[in-house]
């Protein structure tokens, strides 16, 4: 049974790069055509966030982080001896950091390396570091997967990777249809609290909608270093009571079930897992019209794509939609159309096509 290794930086983690690679590798490993296994730089927590399927096994390399750099360079007679030693064919690595690792590690073996990228293609340019590596690897992997189709034609356009390259979307949850008795008055935004995740243009956003809207409330799902600003912002403004920092959960659905709408205020997308599972409960959604939301929300149709980071359109939108309940049914009922391309069946199909197409 051919060796497929997903290469991560930390497999525990609770982002939405660990998400839908266990979601993959857990719906790989079900079809039994393939031993699959995690191989992380380092894991900081005992278990994963995400519950991996019976027969994955997880391995590590060091115990302690290490920056992209000098650093790594240790780490390559590491990664070439796992690789060997469990005689991989497939290393997938989780991250386009990571080629600069797997393409030497990997140098005379039998070894595929499929460079997946989890980023819009506008990020990985502007930092220095990651544009270097892209350009590095984007000659010298097996074969590249990017979550969208922009993505797609961005490396082809202007990196000029012209083969063995393909968009394989992320997955939806597969869910039956939430009743509106489960409904609260609420929005709801999911990630980490970082500012790539625009949480100063939200706390902008909500305070305006919030105080025209009193019997709403907006919860905002996750952790990060932004959540003293948060805190700070709802105490100056007297928000306790509307903007809700819910923190990490390891069910989100909880809050996705009774929510009405779902926000998006990110700097920088990929394809957004958290915007794909609102789209699962229906919720009409609202997100800045940049590369990633752009392929999921039908612009008037199951949402609202505002111009990037113009906030006072922004909060217009969703004022309109919280006063408006037949609009959000309208929304609600068009949440899943053309969502096909999303459901986890196709999405399997493509990666065994690419899979396949490298073993063979």
């Amino acid at each position: 049974m051919e060796k497929v290794c997903f290469f991560s930086g930390d497999i525990t983690r609770d982002g939405g790069t660990e998400r839908v690679s266990s979601m993959i590798a857990n719906a790989l490993a079900r079809q039994g055509k393939y031993q699959i296994m995690f191989l992380s730089l380092v894991e900081q927590a005992s278990t994963p966030f995400f519950a991996l399927a019976s027969g994955i096994e997880r391995y590590t390399l060091g115990d302690r982080w290490i920056h992209p750099g000098p650093g790594y360079l240790k780490v390559l007679p590491r990664l070439r001896r796992f690789i060997k030693q469990h005689q991989i064919d497939v290393i997938i690595d989780i991250d386009i950091v990571l080629d600069v690792l797997s393409i030497p590690a990997t140098r005379g073996l039998k070894t595929k390396v499929i460079s997946w990228e989890h980023f819009d293609f506008e990020f990985e340019m502007k930092s220095l570091y990651r544009r270097c590596i892209l350009k590095y690897s984007v000659r010298r992997t097996d074969y590249v997967i990017t979550l969208t189709e922009s993505g797609k034609n961005a490396y082809m356009g202007k990196l000029g990777r012209s083969k063995e390259i393909a968009t394989i979307y992320n997955p939806m949850q597969e869910l039956s249809h939430v009743g509106e008795t489960e409904k609260e008055k609420c929005l709801i935004t999911v990630g980490h609290l970082i500012q790539l995740k625009g949480m100063d243009m939200l706390a902008e956003v909500a305070c305006h909608v919030l105080r025209k809207n009193p019997d709403w409330k907006w919860l905002v799902v996750g952790e990060g270093e932004e959540r003293a600003f948060l805190e700070e912002f709802i105490e100056k403004n007297r928000l306790g009571e509307q903007l809700i920092l819910i923190g990490r959960a390891a069910d989100v659905n909880i809050y996705l079930k009774k929510a009405q709408i779902y926000v998006m205020t990110s700097r920088t997308e990929g394809l957004s897992m958290c915007l794909l599972e609102a789209k699962a409960f229906h919720l009409p959604s609202v997100s800045f019209n940049i590369p990633g939301p752009s392929e999921i929300i039908e612009d008037g149709i199951n949402g609202y794509l505002v111009k990037a980071f113009d906030r006072e359109d922004m909060a217009q939108k969703l004022d309109l939609l919280m006063r408006d309940d037949e609009l959000r049914k309208q929304f609600s009922a068009h949440a899943q159309d053309n969502m096909e391309k999303f459901q986890m069946e196709n999405i399997l199909k493509n990666w065994n096509t690419v899979l396949e197409l490298l073993l063979n």
